[in-house]
């Protein structure tokens, strides 16, 4: 599902392509997906989870666990650049599905959750209500560092100096 999307967008998704793609047949994709729209949710869900995952993985001290939690948006491999993409264009599809934009909503809000405890944790100035803005703005900042990266306005060495700039107290 996610090559497709990174080849060629979600609007080629089908379940002949998909079936195709993983080698079963389109009776398979159906069984557990009765539309093409669960078919794709689901994989936004399964992309979210998988980034939990690797997050989870991480495990350091607060300041750069909260660095990673923000960072890693920005795509320093080729894989991070196909991972971005497929984030990109799951927002994308969310303008016209509001329950592709209530899943990533969420799960931009549980991001910025994070960093912001993470950012109270490492002592912040302003407290909770200072580790909140801080989070946003990085979040923020971040993700439209990691779109102009991927059009090649910016180098990643670029995205990363302007981040290093923004994460300075």
């Amino acid at each position: 599902m996610w090559a497709l999307i990174a080849e060629a967008g979600i609007e080629a998704v089908t379940m002949r392509r998909v079936a195709a793609a993983a080698g079963v047949s389109v009776g398979r994709i159906q069984h557990y997906f009765a539309s093409r729209s669960e078919l794709v949710r689901a994989s936004a869900r399964a992309m979210i989870t998988a980034a939990e995952g690797t997050y989870a993985a991480e495990g350091s001290a607060p300041g750069p666990a909260a660095r990673y939690a923000v960072d890693h948006v920005i795509p320093r491999t080729d894989a991070q650049r196909v991972g971005t993409t497929i984030w990109l264009a799951y927002v994308s599809a969310s303008v016209g599905d509001p329950e592709i934009a209530s899943i990533l909503a969420e799960a931009k809000r549980g991001q910025e959750d994070e960093v912001t405890r993470l950012l109270a944790e490492a002592g912040v100035a302003g407290g909770d209500a200072g580790a909140r803005r801080r989070a946003r703005m990085l979040v923020a900042l971040a993700d439209g560092l990691a779109s102009r990266v991927l059009i090649g306005d910016l180098t990643t060495e670029e995205a990363m100096a302007v981040l290093d700039e923004a994460w300075a107290p």
